[in-house]
């Protein structure tokens, strides 16, 4: 069985994209074959996994919604540079393709919702896959009701280091619980912070506030260079970095997903 992860967060700008990009990286690096699923219609995380394959789907993930093209028709390989003057090579991630189109809720209300998670089942058994994440959008009632009823079994919260995300935890527990009563198994990873910085006055205050949930994770993604170049190259951290801080972050991170995975699954039998 595949782990099928969504990041979550009801605001934008808190490392959803960087996180998926870097952690594709870790688990392809350990022998994993990951499909990462962009519902966002800004469609950054597309263009960061795909812009070196010159062969971009010219079908999206809304278009399989609706019936109207396959799912191998809007998914693509992603091609990861191991560093700066690497030729671009497939490591086992393959990125399913977002739509500008994905805010429109009409066409979201219409979509068979068991039909496309049947297809999306069948398609990762097919391919594969050992794990999918699925970049959400900052707000998306309908994208939320589709992913979470027949995508994905877990949810993780990236937390910038600012008060809104405090305020806005509230309304991420909502949405869980929203989404409990059509997926009553659906279960939460936790939150973590993703762009932190040990230094600063109000990241260290921001920790000591979340650390307060019962959700708590303890990983700090530090808000660094090497993070950021990484993602702006198109080369995960794990793959060309040996030695750092936000290597470290990111294998940790993983770590922990993978042990509350097998605890939340050991819950349910």
């Amino acid at each position: 069985m595949a782990n099928k992860i969504a990041f979550i967060n009801g605001k934008g700008g808190c490392g959803k994209t960087t996180s998926i990009f870097h952690v594709s990286g870790v688990l392809s690096k350990a022998g994993e074959k990951i499909l990462v699923v962009d519902f966002d219609k800004q469609r950054n995380t597309t263009d960061t996994l795909l812009a070196y394959n010159a062969s971009m789907p010219k079908k999206t993930v809304l278009e399989v919604m609706q019936g109207t093209a396959l799912l191998e028709e809007a998914t693509a390989e992603a091609l990861f540079k191991s560093r700066g003057n690497a030729n671009p090579k497939y490591y086992g991630v393959d990125c399913l393709t977002a739509s500008i189109n994905l805010d429109d809720e009409a066409k979201l209300k219409k979509i068979d919702v068991k039909k496309f998670g049947a297809a999306l089942n069948d398609f990762i058994k097919e391919r594969g896959y050992t794990w999918v994440l699925v970049d959400m959008p900052p707000s998306n009632k309908e994208l939320n009701r589709i992913c979470f009823s027949c995508m994905v079994d877990f949810v993780i919260i990236p937390f910038s280091s600012d008060m809104f995300s405090i305020r806005g935890y509230g309304d991420i527990v909502n949405t869980v619980d929203t989404a409990r009563k059509d997926n009553p198994a659906l279960g939460v990873l936790g939150v973590y912070l993703s762009k932190y910085m040990s230094n600063c006055g109000v990241d260290i205050f921001i920790k000591r506030q979340i650390e307060k949930y019962d959700t708590y994770l303890d990983v700090q993604i530090p808000l660094a260079a090497d993070v950021r170049e990484g993602l702006l190259y198109g080369r995960p951290i794990s793959y060309y970095k040996v030695f750092s801080e936000s290597k470290k972050a990111f294998e940790n991170l993983v770590d922990i997903m993978k042990k509350r995975i097998r605890a939340i699954d050991n819950e349910r039998k």
